[in-house]
């Protein structure tokens, strides 16, 4: 790999220039979006939701999960050999489920009911793909983040009440097509699609502002796993 213009073959300095990289990039599109020539405050999300809702709405309550919920989420959960830092993988925790079902319980009740999310369960192992191009640059990879088993679990609690809130008051707009329930890259084209053509049926001067997201980072505390 190429740090600093020099051609290095020593592990740990590649994993710790692919980290100082991959920590670096996120930050820097921040730094961009926020102080930027054209930024301006509605670059905040707060600011966003304040201008599009002026009446309040209710906060919300995380109800707590039940030994069923959690078996079933255990189960739903593609069965892999992949794991984390802690080397407890999809599949081990199917197999260990109805033996360690009742600590998890109450484990995921203190995560609730406290709003606290165990800092060993954001830490993560990244292995860089390669994408395109020169093998020996940092931008032509793109981080894999390996979670540990739980901490799919606990997202999957907490995504299923937060997706329950924001159809409740309808805070999500209809051209939201990604992370959605029954929702998909097709509909969206089909959206797009019918769009135009309505509009260049009805004699309409039709543009498009395309956005290429290149990269995608989390900002989490990161293991370089080469």
């Amino acid at each position: 790999m190429s740090i600093n213009k020099t051609l290095s073959n020593n592990p740990l300095d590649i994993a710790n220039a692919f980290n100082a990289y991959f920590s670096s990039v996120a930050e820097n599109l921040i730094i961009k979006n926020l102080f930027g020539k054209n930024s301006t405050n509605n670059n905040d999300p707060l600011t966003y939701l304040r201008q599009n809702f002026s009446q309040s709405i209710s906060s919300i309550r995380l109800n707590n999960s039940t030994m069923h919920e959690i078996d079933k989420i255990i189960h739903s959960l593609k069965c892999k050999n992949l794991y984390g830092y802690d080397e407890v993988s999809i599949r081990i925790l199917k197999i260990s489920a109805p033996y360690i079902l009742t600590p998890l319980t109450y484990t995921f009740h203190k995560i609730l009911s406290t709003g606290i999310f165990p800092d060993r369960l954001k830490f993560s192992e990244v292995k860089p793909l390669f994408k395109k191009e020169a093998t020996a640059e940092f931008s032509n990879y793109r981080p894999i983040s390996l979670l540990t088993s739980f901490s799919k679990v606990n997202e999957r609690i907490i995504y299923t009440r937060l997706y329950r809130y924001l159809n409740e008051h309808n805070i999500l707009v209809n051209e939201q097509f990604g992370f959605r329930e029954k929702s998909s890259t097709d509909m969206a084209t089909y959206a797009l699609l019918n769009t135009v053509l309505l509009s260049l049926d009805k004699k309409k001067i039709v543009g498009g502002l395309f956005c290429d997201l290149q990269k995608s980072f989390d900002c989490v505390n990161h293991d370089i796993l080469l």
